[in-house]
């Protein structure tokens, strides 16, 4: 167990029974109808971002990247 005051994220993976503790020593003190609100309007707006696909950008890269110099081909 930790030398400190307060348990580490570390020690509640390895024992899962010190969850509870570790919630308490570190309770939220947030807006709950704010943080509510926010959270709405981001899942609202989120479908109306415009995404596209890649097939409709044209997009046909494998996602990797080339290290400058590095020729393709090699």
């Amino acid at each position: 167990m930790s030398t400190g005051k307060f348990i580490s994220l570390e020690e509640v993976r390895k024992n899962p029974k010190l969850l509870k503790r570790f919630m308490k020593e570190r309770a939220s003190q947030g807006d709950a109808d704010a943080f509510e609100s926010t959270l709405n309007s981001m899942i609202k707006n989120s479908g109306q971002a415009g995404q596209t696909s890649r097939e409709e950008r044209g997009d046909r890269s494998s996602g990797t990247r080339t290290r400058p110099g590095k020729n393709e081909d090699t």
